[in-house]
């Protein structure tokens, strides 16, 4: 079982601009969610760790959540949903305004962990000062499973001193940090590749937009390049990566003591099929991939 931690966010995606009204359009988002989302489509075990509020937002989120496949393990604040307004530049990336209106300190009861091959979490969640103890307890019960620990910062601006602090901290902590260029350079604005390359982590996996992803293990520097494909937007294209490198390596049978062992092949195999799986996101709006795509990236990189 793959499980994962994140925030739930509704983004609304502006659609129209009349200057005197805006128009919305409503779907489900959050880094991690969409990355637990993509490895549910992939027929994969996937639970799912959050926290919803108590309107009818919320209800209807947890009933899209479970639509796709997840197994929910949910804190219930008594407050509205969070929101994300996104409004997509010309070139199809994502400018965000939050609302998030959760106070409470997030805490889950134990046993959601039991049996899982890996953690992921990340994102504004592993940021906040008020899921620290509840994430904290999480990855505990996580290490206490012998399951790999894996990170995506996916940091929206540059860190205030104690994020960046807990970032790194999380960094000397899990097995595999996967960031994008971008947040390496908010992290490390000085020298971006060479302070990531010297992180402790066992596995560091950078993705590099169209040039692709380069890997750091041990001693040495993978790099696969970018597939080129008709841009929609970008949204969701890091989440979706993600899921691509989980799954590969979790079909490998490459977990946390295991991970030792990665042979090079399959590393640069991982990389291909994450750089790939991003660049189909890619080809369609918001976060989600085309059904026809996935069906042949699953026989190209699973065999299914």
């Amino acid at each position: 079982m793959l499980a994962l931690v994140g925030e739930v966010l509704l983004d609304l995606i502006l659609e129209e601009d009349q200057g005197a009204a805006l128009g919305f359009r409503g779907v489900l988002g959050g880094s991690v969610l969409n990355t637990a989302s993509a490895l549910s489509r992939m027929g994969l075990p996937v639970r799912f760790l959050s926290e919803v509020g108590a309107d009818f937002l919320s209800e209807w989120a947890e009933g899209a959540m479970r639509a796709r496949g997840l197994d929910l393990w949910l804190f219930r604040h008594q407050a509205p949903m969070p929101l994300a307004l996104v409004r997509l530049d010309e070139a199809g990336n994502a400018l965000y305004s939050f609302h998030r209106p959760f106070q409470e300190a997030f805490r889950l009861k134990p046993g959601g962990l039991k049996g899982a091959w890996g953690l992921h979490f990340g994102s504004l969640f592993a940021l906040e000062g008020r899921t620290a103890r509840g994430l904290e307890a999480l990855l505990l019960e996580a290490e206490g499973e012998g399951a790999l620990l894996s990170y995506d910062p996916n940091l929206r601006q540059s860190p205030s001193p104690e994020e960046r602090a807990r970032t790194l901290a999380y960094a000397e902590r899990v097995q595999l940090l996967k960031l994008s260029l971008e947040d390496a350079r908010l992290l490390f604005p000085e020298s971006p590749l060479e302070e990531v390359k010297a992180l402790p982590t066992p596995l560091k996996v950078l993705t590099l937009g169209p040039e692709g992803a380069v890997a750091f293990w041990g001693g040495e520097e993978v790099r696969v390049p970018g597939e080129r494909v008709a841009v929609a937007d970008t949204v969701g294209a890091g989440d979706t990566f993600t899921a691509g490198l989980l799954a590969l390596l979790y079909r490998k049978g490459y977990g946390r003591a295991t991970l030792g062992a990665l042979e090079r092949e399959d590393l640069e195999e991982a990389l291909r099929g994450a750089v790939a799986l991003s660049a189909l996101a890619c080809t369609v709006r918001g976060a989600g991939l085309p059904e026809e795509g996935l069906r042949a990236w699953m026989a190209r990189f699973l065999g299914e």
